[in-house]
């Protein structure tokens, strides 16, 4: 919940504010595409929510001792992966063209909120039919493996997640660079 709640709280707050405060003009005159100014929101949010995730890895795994029975190198993994595609998913959040903060923060909350009450963080995957829409179900999925070695989604548990994780990812960011052309000329006016 740290990964994915962090993860998508810097896009859609830079974009509004960048807006309010004229730098995205600034950044549209510049020599570079719109699709690099997006992937440089995608790196701060990837690079802010790996940050804020490992730490609770790091406090929980002294405190609970679980550095020798978990599988660091698959939740790491899990992490990169799953901190990309939840920047991509924080992107498509910061569609709206406004240059208030506080209305995209209302329109983040109105839609991870439901995404983390029908993801497995609070009962078990096979609970919750409508888990598999979630992309939290398949990080949560990851990290079940990397502690206790068992999947969900069986034998191939990581492989699906893995997949998934990164179709959800790639999927999000071709939808926030189609939706952010469209509403970038809108940002001007006013």
């Amino acid at each position: 919940m740290v990964l994915f709640l962090s993860s998508t709280s810097i896009a859609p707050v830079t974009f509004p504010w960048e807006t309010r405060q004229k730098t995205l003009e600034r950044l549209i005159t510049c020599p570079i595409s719109i699709k690099t100014i997006l992937l440089g929101d995608v790196w701060a949010c990837f690079i802010f929510g790996s940050i804020f995730s490992i730490v609770p890895l790091i406090l929980g795994s002294l405190i609970f001792s679980l550095w020798s029975s978990m599988n660091l190198f698959i939740i790491l993994l899990g992490i990169i992966i799953a901190a990309f595609s939840y920047a991509d998913f924080g992107l498509i959040l910061s569609v709206p063209p406004t240059d208030a903060p506080h209305s995209t923060m209302i329109l983040t909350i109105l839609i991870k909120f439901p995404l983390i009450f029908i993801s497995p963080l609070f009962m078990p995957i096979e609970s919750s039919p409508t888990a598999i829409i979630s992309p939290l179900t398949y990080f949560v999925d990851l990290i079940n493996f990397g502690l206790s070695g068992i999947s969900a989604f069986g034998m191939f548990g990581v492989l699906i997640d893995i997949s998934v994780l990164l179709l959800f990812g790639f999927g999000f960011l071709f939808l926030a660079f189609t939706l952010h052309s469209k509403t970038l000329q809108k940002r001007f006016k006013g």
